[in-house]
């Protein structure tokens, strides 16, 4: 998901996301129906003398929990570019910026490099000075093309 504001000064801010199909509480009733199912299954096995299945449900409910919480975990994943004056910003992090990078923005080059692997996603690079970043590895084709117009727009026309 690409979300972008621009101020009264052409200051440019592009807010990058993966997209989450359900929020943080559509998750936890999600797993703990799938829990409730699933044990209470096992139990009633459990009580017709098969116990050694409820073990097994056990292992299997823990298995889909930290495959829920991984994926809750990679879904606030964020790329945050700030275009302005002379300089381009990327801030990269979870709840708060873990990683940043500056270039100066009349040097900075946006390319969308083709796939090596004909089924394989392209590649969103800004560059500047022989330094690459990608950006917007978790977008769909669409939004990462969407993106690098949006940003070579960005460059363009910030602090005229």
């Amino acid at each position: 998901m690409v979300s972008s504001t621009v101020d009264t000064k052409r200051n440019w801010r592009i807010v990058i996301r993966p997209n989450r199909s359900l929020t943080r509480r559509q998750l936890q009733l999600a797993f703990f129906g799938i829990a409730v199912v699933c044990l209470g299954i096992a139990g009633a096995f459990a009580v017709i003398g098969l116990w050694p299945i409820l073990p097994f449900a056990g292992v299997e409910v823990i298995v889909v929990g930290i495959g829920f919480y991984l994926s809750a975990r990679g879904g606030q994943e964020m790329e945050v570019v700030s275009v302005g004056g002379d300089k381009v910003a990327v801030e990269k992090g979870r709840r708060q910026v873990s990683r940043r990078w500056e270039m100066q923005r009349a040097w900075t080059q946006i390319r969308l490099l083709p796939p090596k692997i004909r089924w394989y996603p392209s590649r969103l690079v800004l560059g500047s000075h022989g330094k690459a970043l990608e950006l917007g590895g978790f977008l769909s084709e669409q939004e990462r093309q969407l993106l690098a117009g949006q940003l070579q727009c960005a460059i363009r026309e910030s602090g005229q």
